[in-house]
Parts: structure tokens; C-alpha cells; sequence
């Protein structure tokens, strides 16, 4: 006999405390709903939400879940702009905002944080250790460790130049789906050889397990230094990045861009005279002042080559704290002003601008909707392509804003798969069964169903982010 959602707050509040554990119709409304363009499923709206204090709480949420075949949502931060936050079934959340505990050990080189630690606080714990995190999301004051150590985004970052998080994580403090607790990795700098749990549960989005703490290497802060280049489209500086690997050029830190569109947008937004053309912004890093500085000047000459209107090493903080700010700016702008549909394209790099242009292509001409505007930024050395779909008003049908993002998505994830590439920045799972089974072939996408089924017999945690979604 199915559980009513009374009932099951009342068995979680045995051993959560009726503090921690809500059904109130507000909260779950909030659980529900995240910044996906459309409205939330009311099929899904979760019975309970859980705030569980440690990993031995979240066992026993687990084990109740598993006992009565209720399914269960974790909940970071909820900062996903691709529905990974939102639930995919009908069951309990378990929120992970608790989880707080922050201790650096510079003596072993590593830091511990609880998964609902935000990327800013575990930032700033490290600073004075003179060490660098490298996840670099414009929503860190308020996104987790947890989620993105689940996500293993490095974000605004260049992987080729930094790697991803999961590079630096050595080990974890996980709750199968079952409730058992475990530990893995090491606390040694050497991460295990071989078969480690550790690998699989970086990146895994919850399918495997819930993260509860996460050890990680204390990175150098390096020394950094600032280029802005000036072009007069934005295929200029596709052709350049594409130039950048073929010649085997050390990539920026970060390697952003704005089109000929954001580019106005931000720099009006942070008080700088707005350009005419496409703008590409980067920060390079080394070991010390002098190295820096030889290296911003190589990668200097060779912007040159590809005749951008202008360029120039930003030494001056202000200005370039302005510039860099412009990117966010245009970012907020194309949420805040109307109603926008993103994709992620990240195709081989010799493909750059084939895929721009298709991408491009295709927004122009939605069938779903008409008349967008194309609007493209994004981390361009990692390479990730942004294209959006713009209109600046609110009122779309929420219909026809569902029908826009299954069209973006679809399209844009033939475009990956197209030209061998896969999303290296979202948590994306969710919207990828049909994209996995393309890419990979259905041999590839029933291996990932057969290794949750191993974790998780009941397919308790995270339902549907697997299954396909949309």
C-alpha cells in the first residue's frame, strides 16, 4: 500500500527531527521548480523534503526510501540551468545544505568540505593558504562542492589548462543508494592506481551515490595576467583558438568570448564603451611574476597573428575587472530580460567553426517558435560554444517554451555528436539517454543502466536522470 506523504514526514522526522523534515505545498513548490524556462510538473513535487544533518542521517533516509520504493531527488544548491536540480519522479529530497563541516590541512596539502559547503566559502578558507580552487561558476557564491564534484565541472575554466575538479579530488565520503556509508581515495597526494571508487563517483550526478564530503589537493594560486583582443566577428576568434591547438600553443587559464551582440550588451552594463565587433578576454597563468609576464607577451604575439582589431595585456586591475564583468553582465542580461533557451556545443576543436555556424544556423530558424534572436558567448578555449535562442519578453506559452528546449537540445546534441564532442560544463545526464545511445551506440548507454542497477537494485536515487527526460 502506497505511503501518504503525512506519513512518510512523520517516519522521516523519527530520526531527522520534525525540524528537518517539511510537506508543507510552498516548500515543495520551491523543490520542484528551478530556472528551466518552463513550469514544473506537478506529477513531481516531492512528498517530503529532508534536511539530514550528516551522512549517517542520509543512510537512514535511504534505507526508509528503499524499504517502502519511494524515490529520492538530491538537492545542492539548485543553480542547474538544465534541470538537473529539479526531481524526475514523485518522492522524498533530500537536500544537502547541512552538510557544512570546512577544515585545510596545508600540512597534508588537501582540504575536507562537506557537500553542502558553497564554492566562495571553500575559496575563501583556502586563500590564505595561497591555494586556488579550480571551479570557476559565476553562481559560486551560492553553488556546492557537492554538486559540482557530482557535476565534475571546472566551469568558466579552460580543462586543457587546469583539468577538471575530479583531477584534484582525492578521495570522498559517499552514501550508496542502498544507505551504506563508505570512504574512498586517499589521504596521501597519490591517488590510487586501478580500480577506485573515487573515479566513479566524480561526475556521476548522483546516479551512484550521494557525496557527502569531498577531500581535495590545495592547488598553487598561480600568478595570472589579463589580454583583451578586439575582432571584427566572432568567427575570428574561432579561427584563432582553432589556431591556438593546432600550433600547440599552451591555452589561457580562461579563454572567454562575446559575440558581436553580448559583447554590446555587457560592456554597456559595466560602463564601458561598447565595441563594435566580437570580444575575446583571457587569463593566462604561471608559477611567478616573470613567467607570467613572458607568457602573456608570447600569447600575445600570437593573437597578432590573426589581425584582431586591437589587443592588449590588461594590467590595469579596474579596467579589467570591468571587462571580465561584462561577460556575466551579458550573461544576466539574456536571463533577466526575456526568455532564453540555451545550448552547450563542444565539439573537436578543429570543428569550431562548422559548429558555430550550425548552431547558429539552427536557433535562427526554431520551428517551435519563431523569430528568435541569436545571442552566442562562452568559455571558447575549453571549447564550448553558448548559442541562445532570445526573446525579449516573458510570455511564451509554457508549452511552447518546453517545445523550444527539446528543439535546442536535440539540435544542439546532434551538432556534439556530429563532430565527436559531448557537454564538458552541465550535468546534463537527465536530457541524455537518446544523445547516449546516439554517440555511443546502445551497447554504451545499457552498460550505464546495468552499473546503477548494481549500485542501486531499486532505482532509488535520482529516478529519470538516467532514464531519459523532456
Amino acid at each position: 500500500m502506497a505511503l501518504s506523504g503525512k506519513k512518510i514526514k512523520k517516519d522521516l522526522a523519527k530520526f531527522l527531527g520534525d525540524k528537518y523534515v517539511f510537506d508543507d505545498k510552498p516548500t515543495n513548490l520551491v523543490y520542484a521548480k528551478d530556472v528551466m524556462p518552463y513550469d514544473l510538473e506537478e506529477h513531481n513535487l516531492p512528498y517530503a523534503v529532508t534536511r539530514p544533518a550528516d551522512a549517517a542521517q542520509i543512510g537512514q533516509v535511504l534505507t526508509y526510501a528503499n524499504q517502502h520504493q519511494i524515490p529520492v531527488h538530491i538537492h545542492g544548491s539548485g543553480t542547474s540551468l538544465v534541470g538537473l536540480a529539479r526531481p524526475k519522479a514523485r518522492g522524498i529530497v533530500l537536500d544537502t545544505a547541512r552538510l557544512q563541516s570546512m577544515e585545510v590541512y596545508p600540512e597534508r596539502s588537501y582540504f575536507e568540505a562537506g557537500a553542502g559547503v558553497h564554492l566562495a566559502k571553500v575559496r575563501a578558507a583556502i586563500a590564505p593558504h595561497k591555494a586556488m580552487l579550480p571551479i570557476f561558476p559565476g553562481s559560486e557564491l551560492v553553488a556546492t562542492i557537492g554538486g559540482s564534484i557530482s557535476v565534475n565541472t571546472s566551469a568558466h575554466g579552460v580543462d586543457c589548462a587546469l583539468g577538471k575538479p575530479g583531477d584534484y579530488v582525492l578521495g570522498l565520503e559517499v552514501v550508496l543508494p542502498t544507505g551504506e556509508v563508505i570512504q574512498t581515495g586517499t589521504e596521501s597526494l597519490r591517488r590510487p592506481a586501478g580500480v577506485e571508487l573515487t573515479k566513479l563517483m566524480v561526475g556521476c550526478e548522483g546516479l551512484l551515490g550521494v557525496i557527502t564530503k569531498v577531500r581535495m589537493r590545495l592547488l598553487p594560486q598561480p600568478c595570472t595576467a589579463n589580454i583583451v583582443a578586439y575582432y571584427d566577428k566572432t568567427e575570428d576568434i574561432l579561427a584563432t583558438v582553432m589556431e591556438m591547438y593546432r600550433q600547440g600553443i599552451s591555452p589561457p587559464m580562461f579563454f572567454e568570448y562575446l559575440d558581436e551582440t553580448s559583447s554590446r550588451i555587457g560592456f554597456e552594463a559595466v560602463g564601458l564603451e561598447p565595441p563594435s565587433g566580437a570580444v575575446a578576454m583571457m587569463c593566462l597563468h604561471a608559477d611567478n611574476p616573470e613567467g607570467c609576464q613572458a607568457k602573456a607577451e608570447h600569447f600575445l604575439n600570437f593573437l597578432e597573428q590573426g589581425n584582431p582589431r586591437s589587443a592588449e595585456i590588461t594590467d590595469d586591475p579596474v579596467r579589467w575587472g570591468k571587462v571580465w564583468s561584462s561577460r556575466a553582465e551579458a550573461g544576466n542580461y539574456v536571463y533577466r530580460q526575456g526568455s532564453t533557451f540555451g545550448s552547450e556545443v563542444t565539439p573537436r576543436v578543429d570543428k569550431l567553426l562548422d559548429a558555430f555556424q550550425e548552431t547558429r544556423h539552427f536557433i535562427e530558424h526554431l520551428e517551435a517558435y519563431a523569430s528568435p534572436q541569436f545571442i552566442s558567448f562562452g568559455h571558447i578555449g575549453a571549447p564550448t560554444l553558448h548559442g541562445y535562442a532570445f526573446w525579449p519578453t516573458k510570455d511564451i506559452p509554457s508549452e511552447a517554451k518546453r517545445a523550444i528546449t527539446l528543439e535546442v537540445r536535440a539540435k544542439s546534441e546532434a551538432i556534439n555528436a556530429k563532430y565527436g564532442g559531448c557537454g564538458g560544463e552541465w550535468g546534463l545526464t537527465a536530457q541524455r539517454a537518446d544523445f547516449l545511445k546516439l554517440r555511443y551506440g546502445p551497447e554504451y548507454y545499457q552498460a550505464l543502466v546495468n552499473l546503477k542497477k548494481a549500485f542501486d537494485p531499486n532505482n532509488i536515487l535520482n529516478r529519470g536522470n538516467l532514464e531519459g527526460w523532456l
